[in-house]
Protein backbone atom coordinates (compact mmCIF):
# COMPACT_ATOMS: atom_id res chain seq x y z
CA UNK A 1 0.00 0.00 0.00
CA UNK A 2 0.97 3.49 -0.94
CA UNK A 3 0.56 5.84 2.42
CA UNK A 4 1.12 9.09 2.73
CA UNK A 5 1.79 10.62 6.57
CA UNK A 6 1.74 14.34 6.96
CA UNK A 7 3.11 15.04 10.05
CA UNK A 8 3.58 18.32 12.36
CA UNK A 9 7.18 18.30 14.12
CA UNK A 10 10.25 18.14 12.15
CA UNK A 11 11.56 16.21 15.16
CA UNK A 12 8.82 13.10 13.91
CA UNK A 13 10.16 13.23 10.24
CA UNK A 14 13.54 12.92 11.61
CA UNK A 15 13.34 10.13 13.96
CA UNK A 16 10.59 8.49 11.70
CA UNK A 17 13.06 8.79 8.61
CA UNK A 18 15.27 6.32 10.56
CA UNK A 19 12.85 3.77 10.10
CA UNK A 20 12.78 4.01 6.53
CA UNK A 21 14.31 1.33 4.15
CA UNK A 22 16.16 3.37 1.07
CA UNK A 23 14.74 6.49 1.94
CA UNK A 24 15.11 9.58 -0.47
CA UNK A 25 13.98 13.38 -0.71
CA UNK A 26 11.78 15.32 -2.94
CA UNK A 27 11.56 18.88 -2.44
CA UNK A 28 8.04 20.12 -4.08
CA UNK A 29 6.56 23.59 -3.12
CA UNK A 30 9.43 24.18 0.02
CA UNK A 31 8.15 20.84 1.35
CA UNK A 32 10.59 18.33 1.97
CA UNK A 33 8.92 14.79 1.13
CA UNK A 34 10.42 11.71 2.09
CA UNK A 35 9.71 8.32 0.50
CA UNK A 36 11.05 4.70 1.39
CA UNK A 37 9.68 1.43 3.16
CA UNK A 38 8.75 0.53 6.19
CA UNK A 39 6.44 -2.76 7.36
CA UNK A 40 5.98 -3.58 3.14
CA UNK A 41 4.20 -0.26 2.70
CA UNK A 42 5.75 2.49 0.56
CA UNK A 43 6.02 5.80 2.83
CA UNK A 44 5.57 9.43 1.81
CA UNK A 45 5.86 11.58 4.91
CA UNK A 46 6.28 15.93 4.89
CA UNK A 47 5.99 17.86 7.58
CA UNK A 48 3.11 20.27 6.18
CA UNK A 49 4.13 23.76 8.23
CA UNK A 50 1.29 25.04 10.95
CA UNK A 51 -2.19 26.33 10.03
CA UNK A 52 -4.86 25.12 7.31
CA UNK A 53 -3.55 26.37 3.69
CA UNK A 54 0.17 25.08 4.86
CA UNK A 55 -2.05 21.78 5.61
CA UNK A 56 -4.21 21.94 2.80
CA UNK A 57 -0.46 22.56 0.26
CA UNK A 58 0.83 19.54 1.69
CA UNK A 59 -1.82 17.13 1.38
CA UNK A 60 -2.27 18.03 -2.40
CA UNK A 61 0.71 17.74 -3.39
CA UNK A 62 1.18 14.75 -1.61
CA UNK A 63 -1.78 12.80 -3.62
CA UNK A 64 -0.93 14.53 -6.85
CA UNK A 65 2.54 13.81 -6.98
CA UNK A 66 2.53 10.40 -5.06
CA UNK A 67 -1.42 8.97 -5.26
CA UNK A 68 -1.09 7.82 -1.87
CA UNK A 69 -3.91 4.68 -1.08
CA UNK A 70 -4.55 6.31 2.26
CA UNK A 71 -3.23 9.78 4.12
CA UNK A 72 -2.50 9.54 8.10
CA UNK A 73 -1.65 12.59 9.62
CA UNK A 74 -0.36 12.74 12.70
CA UNK A 75 0.48 15.72 15.03
CA UNK A 76 -0.18 17.67 18.38
CA UNK A 77 -3.70 19.15 19.64
CA UNK A 78 -4.48 21.45 22.48
CA UNK A 79 -6.82 19.25 25.16
CA UNK A 80 -10.23 20.60 25.21
CA UNK A 81 -11.87 17.62 27.20
CA UNK A 82 -11.25 16.98 30.70
CA UNK A 83 -10.43 13.37 30.85
CA UNK A 84 -7.35 13.85 28.42
CA UNK A 85 -3.59 14.16 29.45
CA UNK A 86 -0.60 15.86 27.95
CA UNK A 87 0.83 12.79 26.18
CA UNK A 88 -2.51 11.09 24.95
CA UNK A 89 -3.32 10.04 21.92
CA UNK A 90 -6.79 10.96 20.11
CA UNK A 91 -7.95 9.31 16.70
CA UNK A 92 -10.40 12.05 15.31
CA UNK A 93 -13.72 9.60 13.62
CA UNK A 94 -15.05 13.26 13.57
CA UNK A 95 -13.32 16.42 12.06
CA UNK A 96 -14.87 19.60 11.91
CA UNK A 97 -13.31 24.04 11.16
CA UNK A 98 -14.07 25.82 14.68
CA UNK A 99 -13.11 29.19 13.07
CA UNK A 100 -15.83 28.67 9.96
CA UNK A 101 -19.08 30.58 8.84
CA UNK A 102 -20.45 30.87 5.62
CA UNK A 103 -23.95 32.23 7.14
CA UNK A 104 -27.43 30.41 7.11
CA UNK A 105 -28.06 27.86 6.03
CA UNK A 106 -24.72 26.76 6.67
CA UNK A 107 -23.68 25.27 10.22
CA UNK A 108 -21.27 26.96 12.14
CA UNK A 109 -17.78 24.89 10.80
CA UNK A 110 -19.39 23.68 7.42
CA UNK A 111 -17.59 25.75 4.33
CA UNK A 112 -20.07 26.33 1.55
CA UNK A 113 -21.18 23.31 -0.56
CA UNK A 114 -19.09 21.02 2.01
CA UNK A 115 -20.16 18.66 4.99
CA UNK A 116 -19.99 20.31 8.22
CA UNK A 117 -17.89 16.82 9.30
CA UNK A 118 -15.13 15.02 7.46
CA UNK A 119 -14.34 11.32 9.18
CA UNK A 120 -11.26 8.85 9.90
CA UNK A 121 -11.68 5.90 7.16
CA UNK A 122 -14.32 3.74 9.78
CA UNK A 123 -12.73 0.41 9.37
CA UNK A 124 -8.96 1.89 10.41
CA UNK A 125 -10.67 3.53 13.07
CA UNK A 126 -11.65 0.27 14.39
CA UNK A 127 -8.70 -1.48 14.81
CA UNK A 128 -7.74 1.59 16.99
CA UNK A 129 -9.79 0.87 19.82
CA UNK A 130 -6.66 1.57 22.34
CA UNK A 131 -7.14 4.99 21.71
CA UNK A 132 -9.74 8.14 22.83
CA UNK A 133 -12.61 8.46 19.80
CA UNK A 134 -14.33 11.76 19.33
CA UNK A 135 -14.30 14.76 17.28
CA UNK A 136 -11.52 17.55 16.48
CA UNK A 137 -12.00 21.09 16.05
CA UNK A 138 -9.42 23.06 13.57
CA UNK A 139 -8.96 26.51 13.11
CA UNK A 140 -6.21 29.15 12.32
CA UNK A 141 -5.54 30.02 16.23
CA UNK A 142 -3.57 29.06 18.72
CA UNK A 143 -5.93 28.28 21.33
CA UNK A 144 -4.30 29.60 24.87
CA UNK A 145 -7.41 31.46 27.06
CA UNK A 146 -10.14 30.06 28.26
CA UNK A 147 -12.24 32.14 26.70
CA UNK A 148 -11.37 30.80 23.33
CA UNK A 149 -11.91 27.51 24.38
CA UNK A 150 -15.43 28.19 26.01
CA UNK A 151 -16.38 29.68 22.74
CA UNK A 152 -15.19 26.36 20.69
CA UNK A 153 -17.57 24.23 23.16
CA UNK A 154 -20.42 26.56 22.83
CA UNK A 155 -20.38 25.30 18.87
CA UNK A 156 -18.88 21.63 19.16
CA UNK A 157 -19.68 20.48 23.24
CA UNK A 158 -18.67 16.84 22.02
CA UNK A 159 -15.12 18.22 21.03
CA UNK A 160 -11.96 16.83 22.60
CA UNK A 161 -9.58 18.62 21.05
CA UNK A 162 -8.19 21.73 18.92
CA UNK A 163 -5.51 22.14 16.08
CA UNK A 164 -4.73 23.89 13.38
CA UNK A 165 -4.42 21.71 10.09
CA UNK A 166 -6.60 18.00 10.66
CA UNK A 167 -9.74 19.69 9.11
CA UNK A 168 -7.75 21.10 5.92
CA UNK A 169 -6.48 17.72 5.44
CA UNK A 170 -9.50 15.78 5.60
CA UNK A 171 -11.03 18.64 3.29
CA UNK A 172 -8.59 17.87 0.63
CA UNK A 173 -9.05 13.76 1.28
CA UNK A 174 -12.53 14.29 0.81
CA UNK A 175 -12.23 15.92 -2.54
CA UNK A 176 -9.99 13.96 -3.65
CA UNK A 177 -11.63 10.86 -2.53
CA UNK A 178 -8.53 9.31 -0.59
CA UNK A 179 -9.22 7.42 2.75
CA UNK A 180 -7.95 9.60 5.65
CA UNK A 181 -6.55 8.78 9.48
CA UNK A 182 -6.25 11.71 11.96
CA UNK A 183 -4.65 10.72 14.97
CA UNK A 184 -2.83 13.86 17.18
CA UNK A 185 -1.07 13.85 20.89
CA UNK A 186 -2.48 16.11 23.31
CA UNK A 187 0.22 18.66 23.85
CA UNK A 188 -1.37 20.91 26.50
CA UNK A 189 -4.38 22.50 27.78
CA UNK A 190 -5.59 25.64 26.75
CA UNK A 191 -6.90 27.86 29.94
CA UNK A 192 -4.76 25.97 32.44
CA UNK A 193 -2.63 28.04 35.07
CA UNK A 194 0.51 26.65 33.62
CA UNK A 195 -0.72 26.18 30.21
CA UNK A 196 2.80 27.80 28.62
CA UNK A 197 5.19 25.42 30.56
CA UNK A 198 2.76 22.22 29.63
CA UNK A 199 3.65 23.54 25.58
CA UNK A 200 7.45 23.84 26.76
CA UNK A 201 7.72 20.18 28.71
CA UNK A 202 5.66 18.66 25.89
CA UNK A 203 8.17 18.62 23.45
CA UNK A 204 11.05 16.33 25.27
CA UNK A 205 9.23 13.13 24.70
CA UNK A 206 6.63 14.09 22.10
CA UNK A 207 8.54 12.95 18.70
CA UNK A 208 9.32 9.71 20.19
CA UNK A 209 5.67 8.67 20.90
CA UNK A 210 4.65 9.67 17.66
CA UNK A 211 6.64 7.41 15.86
CA UNK A 212 6.20 4.79 18.21
CA UNK A 213 2.64 5.16 17.70
CA UNK A 214 2.82 5.11 13.58
CA UNK A 215 4.90 2.24 13.65
CA UNK A 216 2.00 0.39 15.96
CA UNK A 217 -0.81 1.63 13.10
CA UNK A 218 1.59 0.78 10.32
CA UNK A 219 1.57 -2.87 11.61
CA UNK A 220 -1.86 -3.57 11.77
CA UNK A 221 -2.99 -1.95 8.38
Amino acid sequence: MNIGIIMAMQKEKEFFAGQLQNFETQTIALREYITGKWHKHNIIAVVCGMGKVNAAIGATHLIADFKPDLIINIGISGGLDASLNIGDFVLGTNITYHDVWCGEPYQHGQVQDMPLMYHSDDKLAAKLNMLKHGLLCCGDQFITSIDELQNIKQHFPQALAVDMESAAIAHVCFLHQIPFLCVRQISDTPGSEHHAEQYASFWDNAPKNSVKLLEQILSII
